[in-house]
């Protein structure tokens, strides 16, 4: 992550840095923010931190999500260079020279800065955005904004004009669209983003630019062109039958993918989200009404939840604290329980990007993951005749629209649940 400071007297750049040939003998290494005030005049600020060296990513210059502490040391990082950010803009402003005694005292100080609002740095606005937010909303929201600031930051280089609020128009959008679409670069290394995936950018995006206007940050700016677009998903969800060879699969070998089943199985008949069953704990159990209630981490809505079917066996069998699998390990080996219960059915799979669209064919296990957990749980118990009104109490659905997007319900279901329903109906 790198950032620019445009003076009339110099430019100026400061970075995460490290030196991985001077390692202790711990096998760590200082954790720096390297200030370059010109080619010659450069200062090392420590920032209190020692990593190893395998947790260092050198082209993004920062430290890798596998890193012990990543949280921690992600928020400090934010933190010095957002204030980093605030020093150089307010020299800018002030024409002031940016040298490096002038940074270093500045460093030490504390106080707020008065920065023109037209001026004013997105990306050093958006660092601050995700430390006001931290406090008040789930890790995985604050990955997500994350993601947006990585996004933007490549999209620089990309652009045919400077990336400021000032320039947040119509030929922006179509430009920062397109690398989404095309350019934008997954985890897994692949490039371009699906239609949900570059819709979810955009909607981060103008919530980000409306609480600086809102704040009084910057000017009112016109968003109406800036489409959140999106497209039904064809993800899958597992029927109760499925669910019951996966349940009762022999996994003796195999203690890790044990645990994995029970979570999966605890998810599919509770709705929780990952992030909630990763977390479950004897706090959130009520033995005396046999339901679970707990206050869901992504959106901060309490929950009553029945603990039925195998639950029940399942949390007893962890004394209420369900095992703590990392997620991406999780989604790697949840697939191997659909394909040891032979769940090879084919499945068609069409995803939009941009103007394109692809067309793949799997069989059914590889398309599990940890969201499925929910999806099914959401499907089935629609399925059995249980009210949507009531079942969106129990997983937490803030709208109809959101919930029924998770109900994967083809036509054929569609008109036998309508028949059952009339043939109760009439007896």
């Amino acid at each position: 992550m790198q950032h620019e400071c445009n003076t009339d007297i110099t430019i100026a750049k400061y970075f995460p840095y490290i030196k991985p040939k001077y390692v202790t003998q711990e096998g760590t290494t200082v954790l720096y923010i390297r200030y370059n005030y010109d080619r010659f005049k450069r200062t090392l600020i420590s920032t209190g931190y020692n990593i190893k060296p395998e947790y260092w990513d050198a082209k993004k210059r920062w430290i890798k999500r596998a890193c012990p502490q990543y949280e921690e040391i992600d928020s400090c990082l934010i933190r010095i260079t957002s204030k980093l950010g605030k020093i150089l803009t307010y020299a800018k402003d002030n024409n002031i020279d940016p040298t490096v005694d002038f940074v270093l005292l500045e460093l030490e100080k504390d106080r707020e800065y008065d920065l023109c609002s037209h001026r004013i740095d997105i990306f050093d606005a958006l660092e601050r955005y995700i430390i006001e937010k931290a406090p008040s909303v789930s890790k995985d929201q604050i990955k997500d904004y994350r993601t947006l600031r990585k996004h933007l930051i490549a999209f620089k280089e990309y652009s045919s004009q400077p990336l400021s609020f000032h320039n947040l128009n119509l030929t922006f959008y179509n430009e920062f669209m397109d690398y989404l679409f095309y350019k934008a670069e997954k985890p897994n290394g692949t490039k371009g983003l699906l239609t949900n995936s570059a819709g979810k950018i955009i909607r981060l995006l103008k919530g980000f630019v409306n609480f600086q206007i809102v704040k009084g940050s910057i000017p009112p700016i016109d968003l109406r062109c800036f489409k959140v677009v999106e497209e039904e998903t064809d993800a899958i969800y597992l029927s109760e039958k499925e669910l019951a060879a996966i349940y009762e699969l022999d996994l003796s070998d195999d203690k890790q993918l044990e645990k994995i089943r029970d979570i999966f199985i605890t998810g599919c008949f509770t709705g929780l989200r990952y992030s909630d069953l990763s977390t479950l704990g004897p706090e959130h159990i009520d033995l005396d009404n046999g339901n679970i209630n707990l206050k869901q981490r992504k959106v901060h809505k309490a929950v009553i939840i029945p603990m039925i079917d195998y639950v029940p066996e399942i949390l007893r069998k962890y004394n209420y604290e369900l095992p703590k699998i990392p997620r991406y390990l999780f989604n790697d080996r949840v697939k191997e329980l659909g394909l040891k219960a032979k769940l090879r059915q084919k499945v068609e799979i069409v995803r939009k990007k941009g103007k394109e669209r692809e067309k793949r064919i799997y069989e059914k296990w590889e398309l599990i993951y940890s969201h499925t957990c929910r999806r099914s749980f959401c499907t089935n118990m629609y399925l059995s005749g249980f009210p949507a009104e009531e079942l969106m109490r129990i997983s937490g659905h803030k709208s109809p629209s959101a919930f029924m997007r998770y109900i994967k319900v083809d036509n054929l279901q569609a008109a036998n649940r309508l028949k059952e329903l009339r043939a109760r109906l009439a007896k």
